[in-house]
């Protein structure tokens, strides 16, 4: 789980742990009455952001074997808000046998400066929709994750 951090140093080292970064386009409907980007709209931005971090860390082939979601968590620090710059950063942090988790950080740019605005991590499962049941996570995807992060599993 990530901590809130109080200054840009530490925004700085926890970014450089990620190598998945991806812009976010704030749509018009993310917004809320207080003109900031409302709260149930995080996890689709880490839903989003996750598959093309799966994309670019393993290529899977969702055909051959899935995943489900068991649960996510959010930290919200500051509010995202239209127009300011805003990417989220994406990461295998942990893997089991069949589970594993994906952390996050949300950062925006206010008057020029970076600021991060949430953190959050979910955990998924290897998932067999034939026999709707959790299954190990093949050898291949465990070895193309970990080559990516540069895990010791």
């Amino acid at each position: 789980m990530l901590l809130k951090l109080p200054n840009m140093l530490d925004l700085e080292t926890e970014k450089a742990k990620f190598k998945f970064k991806m812009k976010l386009d704030i749509r018009w409907s993310d917004m809320d009455e207080m003109r900031h980007v409302n709260n149930a709209v995080y996890l689709t931005y880490f839903e989003q952001a996750r598959v093309y971090y799966f994309h670019e860390a393993c290529q899977w082939d969702w055909k051959e074997i899935g995943v489900i979601l068991a649960n996510s968590h959010v930290e919200y620090l500051r509010p995202v808000v239209f127009p300011n710059p805003t990417y989220v950063f994406v990461r295998t942090s942990k893997l089991g046998n069949k589970s594993f988790e994906i952390q996050y950080i949300i950062t925006s740019f206010v008057n020029g400066v970076e600021q991060l605005t949430s953190t959050g991590y979910s955990t998924m499962v290897m998932f067999d929709y034939k026999t709707q049941g959790s299954v190990p996570m093949p050898d291949h995807l465990r070895e193309r994750i970990t080559n990516y992060e540069g895990l010791n599993n």
